[in-house]
């Protein structure tokens, strides 16, 4: 069974998963060969169904943030690749400390001007 027909049931809209996607679309130096297959990924639910899928069909994980510092081979990633974009910012005060939780593909610029506040 292929790629595509292993994902189909996954239950993500459509236009969140690419198949042949070129990675040259997705890294600062715009280079590289397309990803079998990429999925945007903007929830911890998301993240979790297409975990499940892939680790119950034995297909290969890459995780890639914005890009940067990131090359890609001319032939590629096989399997599926993650995008992940799960923005949240939470800043919590407590006694004698600030816990920050911070999402997955949350711009560092962002987190920078709400931390300083």
């Amino acid at each position: 069974m292929d790629l595509q027909e292993q994902l189909k049931n996954l239950k993500i809209e459509k236009e969140k998963i690419r198949y042949q996607e070129p990675m040259k679309n997705h890294t600062t130096f715009k280079i590289g060969g397309p990803a079998e297959c990429l999925v945007k990924i903007k929830t911890k639910e998301e993240l979790g169904k297409v975990l499940k899928i892939a680790n119950t069909e034995k297909i290969p994980i890459t995780v890639i943030g914005n890009g940067s510092n990131l090359l890609v081979t001319d032939k590629g990633i096989k399997g599926i690749t993650l995008k992940i974009n799960i923005e949240k910012i939470e800043i919590e005060e407590k006694k004698q400390t600030i816990e920050i939780t911070v999402g997955a593909g949350e711009k560092l610029g962002k987190l920078a001007r709400n931390v300083l506040k």
